[in-house]
């Protein structure tokens, strides 16, 4: 029984420690710059603009892409140091004829300068590629 209270004594630790640390994760939400590449040999790479916007426990995404024009929202959720989001384009898909709500899946790694480096992935191609976010200054 000794051993059975510890173990609870344990996880209970361990629970403070994962709210505490979660707690004091900084908010990612503001304004970025961002640059991109699909890996395909006929992608061009692409610039524009991304905006975070914390809610609750989530984050609201909006991306503006320079060059194709279109504006592609969605939600984001953080785990530790990794930010994944599902954004699409609400008019028409990049890669199909249908509409979308959410075509693609985004994962950044957050750099201790607060950019985000990330890969991501087309739901119905498989288009995939890397992109930057850095903060607006």
């Amino acid at each position: 029984m000794r051993h059975a209270w510890g173990g609870v004594a344990a996880a209970a630790l361990g629970l403070t420690f994962c709210f505490s640390a979660q707690a004091e994760q900084r908010d990612l939400s503001g304004e970025y710059i961002m640059s991109g590449k699909g890996v395909g040999e006929n992608d061009a790479a692409y610039v524009g603009t991304c905006t975070l916007k914390a809610v609750e426990s989530l984050y609201e995404v909006s991306c503006f892409n320079s060059d194709t024009r279109h504006t592609y929202v969605g939600k984001g959720i953080r785990l530790g140091d990794t930010l994944s989001t599902v954004i699409g384009d609400l008019l028409k898909g990049d890669h199909a004829a249908a509409l979308y709500a959410g075509e693609y899946l985004v994962v950044y790694r957050l750099s201790p300068d607060n950019s985000m480096k990330g890969r991501w992935v087309h739901m119905t191609s498989g288009a995939h590629g890397e992109e930057t976010l850095t903060p607006k200054r």
